[in-house]
């Protein structure tokens, strides 16, 4: 088809999408695990705005229309640009940054905060890219400490008696001597939170008083609570506290944690788990420190509860200490797997190993181990009371099992293999049956021809259980009036700004159009065979107001995206769910962990195909895979993965590609299809 026969794509409006969810933690101003574990992927500190990050761009001379950009005949008019309001634009001032941030000037140590009216020069100062009063962790003020900032000295006051911890967060929006004094009293009520503030208190008159009452090693030792406050402030309490102090009050933090974890291990575990999310831009020293604390069934208990939340680094990190810790004792994780403690937790370990793309770290080498180990771990997954068992969906404990055994040691692979045909065998018509069916069923589908043991073979699993058949990524799903509309989220912090140069860097390389728009990105191919793709990218920094912009210009000129890319960290997932749409025919999660959204996914677009990563993600990857499939669906109209894998594993020399699932032949996700169509019948 030639440029000339396209006119202005017909559709239907869309609507703009929801406000973003609430990530499933609040959004941490620290370079993401994946940037740190991503060897060769730049991690730039220095942060862009919208237009910095789309200087040298092509910028046409007027808004540009879909048809402006396929076809040469005029465009139609085009109602006048909406602007959000001056109060929603991202904010540009840097006032709020701390002076020891690496992105700001640096000032003299005694340089007082550029604020001087508490109920002016502080809403003026400090604000988050949508427009609301920050603290100085750069985090949006709560209401308490917004009436306190309205309300004068006395309110103040009361807002550290009461919530002293939001007092110090929020202390450098409240310079005044009264205030001082009110923090002085705070920090004898909760010292560890004015120990959490202190880089804050620091650049005050009077804050390091502040401080230094705080340190009082006996006052810090009779408020160790849970022994949580000594790991979450202890970066600073190194730098402030004599060594032998330090170890002393250490002993306590750990004693007491020991005492919490066991008294309520799932409370502990979140937050154990947050605290190592948190601590994701330090070094794993430091990160993991609190895990010197924890038993090995402790570590075992943690990973179970809480695994599949951890951001992959987290994950991997407790993964590998428990295995030091294991083999320190000359014990296995089959001593764990019989253990009267940790028997009943198994299941879920199982579940958060295998899944989070450890399983050859669970099974080991030895054939022998392993196939005692895949026969305990059936037993706690499929009991023979079914409705007892662990509280785990259906489709994932199947799609663990498959996983299990896609294994590059073939004798470890072999033992598996023979086990779960044994389980099979000798297991009457149930549906636990049915689900080893289906997980052996997917694990032979993989295996793509290559042989198996006899006696799994002997049992035709794929015969008995075939997979659900999946969605077809065909032309008419993916192509509209020869035109693919791809939707790409980035996202403001240091490795989405990377990414986002990187995305420009590529496909101006690649002699695509680029057209800066006000908060987003349009970028429009070459044309070849009469198809071309646009992709509707979000421009780091323009936050819910570009994305806005975004679906407005597509709802326009009648654009409906078929695949979504996600091309941010994992705690930004919830943000891009909301861009899904029941049509979507793809979705490539690139972030650590993307894989434990496939539930979510398919919920929203129960007929997508999914492509993630159980472990993490990579910049490089990701761009490299983008681009073979682009290349593919400008060449042949459709995605045959055949063709996609065969190339991305012969351009793609990370190791870390091999944890990208095929959508085609992802168990997790033949899975969910194959029990959802075995449970309508």
């Amino acid at each position: 088809m030639s440029e000339a026969a396209i006119d202005v794509l017909p559709g239907r409006p869309l609507p703009a999408p929801a406000a973003a969810s609430s990530s499933r933690r609040p959004l941490r101003l620290l370079l993401p695990a994946c940037a740190i574990l991503a060897a060769g992927v730049p991690a730039l500190a220095t942060p862009h705005t919208a237009t910095v990050a789309t200087a040298g761009m092509q910028a046409p001379p007027a808004p540009i229309h879909a048809a402006e950009l396929m076809a040469p005949e005029l465009p139609r008019s085009q109602e006048p640009t909406r602007t959000a309001p001056a109060r929603n634009a991202p904010a540009r001032n840097t006032a709020a940054r701390p002076a020891d941030s690496g992105n700001a000037t640096p000032k003299p140590p005694n340089t007082k905060p550029a604020v001087t009216e508490p109920t002016d020069a502080p809403v003026a100062d400090y604000r988050t890219a949508d427009g609301q009063t920050a603290c100085g962790d750069h985090e949006p003020a709560s209401q308490p400490v917004l009436d306190a900032l309205f309300g004068g000295d006395e309110a103040f006051a009361e807002l550290a008696r009461r919530s002293p911890a939001e007092a110090f967060r929020c202390s450098s929006l409240f310079p005044g001597d009264a205030a001082l004094a009110a923090l002085r009293e705070a920090a004898l009520l909760a010292p560890f939170d004015a120990v959490g503030a202190a880089d804050q208190l620091s650049r005050r008159p009077g804050g390091t008083d502040v401080i230094a009452r705080a340190l009082d090693p006996g006052l810090l030792a009779r408020s160790l609570e849970g022994g949580m406050p000594f790991y979450e402030t202890r970066h600073e309490l190194r730098k402030r506290l004599p060594k032998p102090d330090l170890q002393v009050l250490e002993v306590h933090a750990a004693r007491a944690l020991a005492a919490s974890l066991a008294h309520d291990p799932a409370l502990m575990a979140a937050k154990i788990g947050a605290l190592l999310d948190d601590m994701v831009d330090d070094p794993p020293a430091d990160r993991f420190r609190i895990t010197m604390a924890l038993s090995s069934e402790d570590l075992f208990g943690l990973i179970a509860r809480i695994g599949p939340q951890l951001y992959t680094s987290s994950l991997d990190g407790l993964v590998n200490i428990l295995r030091i810790q294991l083999k320190q004792e000359r014990r296995g994780f089959l001593d764990l797997a019989r253990g009267e403690r940790t028997r009943p937790l198994w299941a879920d370990f199982f579940v958060a190993v295998v899944g989070g793309g450890r399983a050859a770290s669970l099974f080991g080498t030895n054939p022998n181990t392993a196939r005692d180990l895949m026969h305990e771990s059936l037993q706690a997954l499929l009991p023979a009371d079914l409705p007892k068992a662990p509280g785990i969906d259906t489709a994932v404990v199947i799609g663990a099992l498959a996983d299990a055994m896609d294994l590059d040691n073939r004798l470890v692979r072999a033992a598996l293999e023979d086990e779960l045909a044994a389980w099979y065998h000798g297991t009457g018509d149930t549906p636990a049956r049915s689900m080893v069916g289906l997980a052996g069923s997917l694990h032979a589908m993989r295996l793509s021809g290559q042989p198996a043991t006899p006696a799994f073979e002997a049992e035709r699993f794929f015969q008995r259980h075939p997979p659900a058949a999946l969605p077809v990524l065909t032309g008419q799903r993916l192509f509209r009036n020869g035109v693919n509309v791809q939707r790409m989220t980035f996202y403001d912090d240091p490795d989405g700004r990377a990414s986002f140069r990187g995305f420009l860097r590529q496909h101006r390389a690649q002699g695509w159009v680029l057209h800066s728009q006000s908060g987003f990105t349009v970028a429009v191919s070459p044309d070849r065979h009469g198809r071309r793709i646009v992709i509707v990218a979000d421009v780091p920094g323009a936050g819910d107001a570009g994305r806005a912009a975004a679906w407005d210009w597509m709802a326009r000129e009648g654009l409906t995206p078929s695949i979504v890319i996600h091309r941010g960290h994992s705690y930004h997932e919830d943000a891009t769910m909301t861009e899904i749409a029941p049509a979507t025919a793809l979705v490539f999660w690139g972030s650590c962990g993307g894989h434990t959204r496939l539930r979510a996914t398919l919920e929203r677009a129960p007929d997508a195909l999914v492509l993630a990563t159980q472990n993490i993600g990579l910049s490089t990857v990701n761009e490299a895979l983008l681009g073979i499939i682009e290349e593919r669906l400008l060449a042949d109209g459709t995605i045959d993965w055949n063709t996609v894998w065969k190339e991305a594993q012969g351009r793609i020399r990370d190791r870390r590609f091999a944890s990208y699932k095929r959508p085609d032949q992802d168990s997790a996700n033949l899975a969910f299809r194959a029990w959802r169509e075995l449970a309508s019948h």
